[in-house]
């Protein structure tokens, strides 16, 4: 079995924001800093998703762990399946914890949205016509490589194949605000702040129905329904855990915060990727033969208040029981990292209410959905 023993997550930063002046490595280092300082023992391996890799330099999992003064033995690596890439790097901390390779991992994801840098092709020369940049941000995390289309190109089908209205995505994203303004007020601990801000910084602490519905749709498209409102905002962020064996957890005594029961993935085409963590959480309940009745807490990562809307009504979930804290539409989406702060999010919730198991689901795009089970301890 593999147990979740310690988390940390930074407040995440609006592009331009609070953490503008760090590096992908440098806000990794904040978390894995973070960790070790409760932890007594050596950490074996480091994991980060990350999704936007031009420019952060080789191997920034190894920059990271160095920055935080671990030990300049540790291996480490990065993996990127766009957004569901913290989500894989814990689903592979938890393989590599159960074939007995390592004991102690600490596995998250990391995005500086800031600094992804803009792409030129130049490279044997410009003989003739426009040099055009291309912000790494779409190339490499917004726009889909098969379809040549933006996530929100995407997005907009699905909330029109599924009936969703903007009235609805306005409404799922003005109580994404409110919920994540009431968690900060809870005071919740192990997140790193910044000097310059103390919550996540995307938040709106002012939003208003009234200035939700005013906002203009993003794509130009009489029936278009996304809106900078009901969308996730680009950010900067980094959260990690921490994973320990269970031979380890009994050998010094720990005391663990919830159990990882488990993963499932879904591939499908790339134009259905808003619906693709349906897909994978009717797979992980059926791989692991429980009913979506036995799941007390869910967290839909909000891409797009439609893609919460449509996995909810695919999937027939209770609302009340879903993004309790509020979700990436708030909070921002440093694409990067939200997996694992959705899954630190899941923990605390499980805490506070005493719930058993939480589902959490990440879209991603080129039509990829991954879904994680863990269980109350």
């Amino acid at each position: 079995m593999v147990y979740v023993v310690d988390y940390s997550s930074t407040i995440f930063g609006r592009i331009g924001g609070v953490w503008s002046n760090y590096k992908a490595s440098d806000l990794a280092s904040l978390v894995i800093k973070d960790i070790i300082s409760r932890f007594s023992y050596p950490v074996e391996l480091v994991i980060l998703g990350n999704v936007i890799g031009a420019g952060n330099g080789q191997n920034l999992a190894r920059q990271a762990l160095i920055k935080a003064g671990m030990n300049i033995n540790t291996p480490a690596f990065v993996v990127n399946q766009v957004c569901i890439s913290p989500i894989k790097a814990l689903q592979t901390a938890y393989v590599n914890i159960i074939s007995s390779e390592y004991d102690v991992v600490i596995a998250g994801g990391v995005e500086s949205m800031t600094n992804a840098p803009f792409l030129v092709r130049t490279r044997m020369g410009n003989k003739y016509g426009d040099l055009v940049l291309e912000d790494s941000i779409n190339t490499d995390g917004l726009r889909c490589a098969v379809t040549n289309k933006l996530m929100i190109e995407i997005a907009e089908v699905i909330a029109k194949r599924y009936g969703i209205s903007r009235e609805e995505q306005d409404e799922l994203a003005y109580n994404s605000h409110k919920r994540a303004a009431e968690f900060w007020n809870s005071n919740p601990q192990n997140f790193v702040k910044n000097p310059n801000g103390s919550i996540d910084e995307n938040i709106r602490l002012d939003v208003s129905k009234d200035k939700m519905a005013s906002l203009k749709p993003v794509v130009r498209r009489e029936d278009a329904t996304i809106t900078a409102g009901n969308a996730s905002a680009l950010a900067d962020g980094a959260a990690a855990l921490l994973l320990v064996s269970e031979r380890f957890l009994k050998k010094y005594d720990l005391k663990p915060l919830c159990r990882i029961v488990g993963f499932a993935e879904s591939f499908e085409e790339p134009e259905n990727f808003p619906i693709v963590p349906s897909l994978s959480t009717k797979s992980l309940l059926k791989k692991y033969s429980i009913s979506k009745d036995d799941i007390d807490l869910w967290e839909i990562n909000e891409a797009f208040a439609a893609v919460l809307a449509a996995n909810m009504k695919i999937l027939e979930l209770d609302y009340s029981r879903t993004n309790i804290f509020g979700g990436a539409v708030a909070f921002g989406h440093p694409i990067g990292a939200t997996g694992a702060r959705l899954v630190i999010n899941s923990i605390i919730g499980m805490k506070k209410y005493n719930y058993k198991k939480a589902v959490v689901m990440v879209c991603a795009g080129s039509g990829g959905g991954y879904s994680v089970l863990i269980e109350n301890t």
